[in-house]
Parts: C-alpha cells; structure tokens; sequence
C-alpha cells in the first residue's frame, strides 16, 4: 500500500469520535478510505444512523490538511522496523476481518505473513499462575508447535510469558497482541521475549505508537487475540478475570473454548471451572485440541500433557547457577532486584534462569516480583480487581 494511502488511513482511525464499528460501516458504505475522506457533507448527511453532533464533532478532523503528526508517526513506525496492515489490504489476518469490530488498522513488528497461518490458539490464563499451570501451557504451546500450530497470547506474565516461551523452544511461531503501543515494552521483564517473539513470530497492537499500558485498553486487545484464532485455551482463570473476557468474546466470535480443571476450591481456576459447567471443552493434553479441529496429528514425541505436583530440585544435580538461586531461596523469598543483586546475575540472566525453575516447578512468583520456593498445598493466589493496573 502506497504512503498515501498509509497516511489517509492513519488520518481515518485517528479521528475522534471514530471507533471501529463506525469506521467498518463507513466504509461499507463509501466503499474506500479516500471516498470516505473526501465525501461532501451532503454525502455524510446521507449516511443511515449518523446524527448531526457526531458529523460537527469529527468535521474539524475531517477535513484537517495537517499532515505533520501523521508524517511522524509513520516515519517512527517505519524507521523501527513495522507496517501497518489495514482492512481490505492482502496481508490483513483473514480471521480477524470475520468478527464484528476487527481493529480498522494493525501495527505489527516482526514477521507479518505468520498472522496468515489458518491454524492457530489462542492461550490465555492467570498472571498470577502456579508452577504447574505456567508448565502445562508451556508444553501445550511447544507441542502445539511440533504441530505447526501457532500460539497466541498476550505477552503478559504468568500463563502469558510460559506460553511464548514454549512456543518458541518448540521450534514454532508465536504472535503477542499487545494492549500497548509497539515501542512500549511491557511488562519490562519480557524484554528478551519480546525480542525472541519478533525473531520468530510478531507483535501486534492497534494502539498508536507511544500508548503506554492503561487498564481500558485490555478487554479491546483481548478481542484480537481471541479473533486471530480457531479457540482459546484457558489454563488458569479467577472469577474475575480478563481471561473469561476472552474467552466470553470467543464465543461471541465463534471460537471454541477449551479448559483446563483443577482440584475443587483452588481460586485460580474457579473461572476455568465455571467455563467447563457452561460447556467449554475439557483440555487435558494436546490430542483435545487436536480433535476439536479435526488436524491430523503429526509424527512426534507424546504429547500428552499433565498436571503434577511438582518435584524439589536437587541442588547438587542442579548445575551453576540454578543451584545458586535454589540456595538463596531456600533461606526465604526474595525480592527480584534482591535476588539479582545477591546472586551477581545480569537481570537477563536472572530472568532466564527463575523461568526455567518456574516452568519445572521448583520456584513460584509472588505478587510484588517477589520469588519462592514452591510448597506444595500453599495457595498464594490474590484477589485481583479485573482491568486493575494489568489483567490477566
């Protein structure tokens, strides 16, 4: 698409007042962007349902010829590397122009062509999740991988981080939709996922470059998430949650919604439990997602997931610096800058390091970036209020 058009576009979606309901219908009836741009007010008047105030509310934008700030933008977006995909255009995701409010314009940073792929899950869950729930969506993205089928997610901690990183260490693609402007990086400890996510897979996000993270802004990402999709996987997810929000929007796209079960009575997965009472799809292991589809499994390993307790490492089979940080937790929690500082670890290196022991089970994250060993029977699940700072 020519810079012209880009910049009508960005003109279009920036225009106050227009969301992307009204944009869609906008354009069904003007049938492109410039028609729409360069209509005379006597052709706006005859658009069904638009009232006089909301017409003098967008005129001044309308027919604004500054073109600087958007010049900017696009200068910004192009100079780090990104597109902009919008509706009608070849490479915009099949999947999502389906729903009944697909975002009017995408920003994507990375390989854009993998938002193509017909095959793909979404797998959402709790930042706040356990050991064991962090390793099963961890396993379900990296086998879903071996399948060839991508996994999509938010970019959030917890369920979020696991399944990237699975996906990734799978061999697959992964794609994270961010609530975020595509220069944000949040949250900041998925700095080098992000990274990794955009060497294999892409980000993607319709906020403006520079929108930093604001609680309004989840429910709409959710939507894309769940629209660039067949399903979602809910692995973990409290009563209250922006996981059920998904996956509430899945159903209202016709997406199939699969979770997971746990003991009674454990909080985290209360909205898992209530989903599966009003018919999601028991997930068990990866055959379930495979199935529900009809793919035909490829030659790999097992692929059979389940949930276990899980088992203490044993310092003195651990190797290096693992074994550093099971012996300083092993005296109590740490704080993450605490952890870094008394283990003489790079925050990457930290990083990298307390995801694999999460992912094994041996360590758990507490709210505050705090860091335990994990006990088994030892609940430290919190009650979130949903869209409160950074929904799971």
């Amino acid at each position: 698409m020519d810079r012209h058009t880009l910049l009508e576009w960005l003109k279009l979606i920036r225009t106050p007042g227009l969301g992307p309901v009204r944009i869609n219908r906008l354009l069904n009836h003007f049938g492109t962007v410039h028609s729409l741009l360069g209509a005379t007010e006597q052709e706006w008047q005859a658009v069904p349902g638009l009232q006089a105030p909301f017409l003098r509310k967008i005129q001044q934008q309308r027919l604004s010829t500054a073109q600087e700030p958007l010049q900017t933008e696009l200068n910004r977006l192009q100079a780090m590397g990104g597109q902009m995909l919008v509706l009608g255009d070849d490479g915009y995701p099949p999947q999502l122009r389906e729903i009944a409010d697909p975002p009017p314009a995408l920003f994507v940073l990375g390989d854009a062509t993998q938002l193509l792929r017909p095959n793909s899950l979404a797998i959402v869950g709790s930042r706040q999740s356990s050991p064991p729930g962090s390793a099963f969506a961890h396993r379900l993205a990296r086998e879903l991988a071996q399948q060839e089928i991508m996994a999509v997610s938010g970019l959030a901690e917890g369920i979020d981080t696991a399944a990237h990183w699975g996906a990734i260490e799978g061999g697959g693609t992964t794609v994270a939709v961010m609530a975020t402007g595509l220069d944000v990086v949040y949250p900041s400890r998925n700095h080098t996922l992000r990274r990794r996510i955009i060497g294999q897979g892409c980000l993607v996000t319709e906020a403006p470059l520079g929108t930093a993270p604001a609680s309004y802004l989840f429910p709409p990402r959710n939507r894309i998430i769940s629209g660039l999709c067949r399903g979602v996987a809910v692995i973990e997810a409290a009563n209250r949650s922006g996981s059920l929000v998904t996956a509430r929007m899945a159903l209202e796209q016709g997406r199939e919604v699969f979770a997971v079960p746990a003991q009674a009575g454990d909080p985290r997965y209360q909205g898992s439990n209530q989903l599966l009472r009003q018919g999601a799809i028991l997930l068990e292991n990866t055959h379930d997602i495979l199935n529900a589809f009809s793919w035909d499994p490829k030659p790999v390993r097992s692929v059979h997931l389940q949930i276990q307790e899980p088992k203490e490492l044993n310092p003195v089979a651990a190797e290096g610096q693992a074994a550093t940080i099971h012996a300083l937790l092993q005296r109590g929690p740490l704080q993450g800058d605490e952890l870094a500082r008394r283990s003489h670890l790079t925050v990457a290196e930290l990083s990298r390091i307390l995801l694999q022991l999460e992912l094994v089970g041996v360590v758990q994250r507490l709210p505050g970036n705090i860091f335990a060993l994990w006990q088994a029977g030892v609940s430290h699940a919190v009650s979130v209020h949903p869209y409160q700072s950074d929904p799971d």
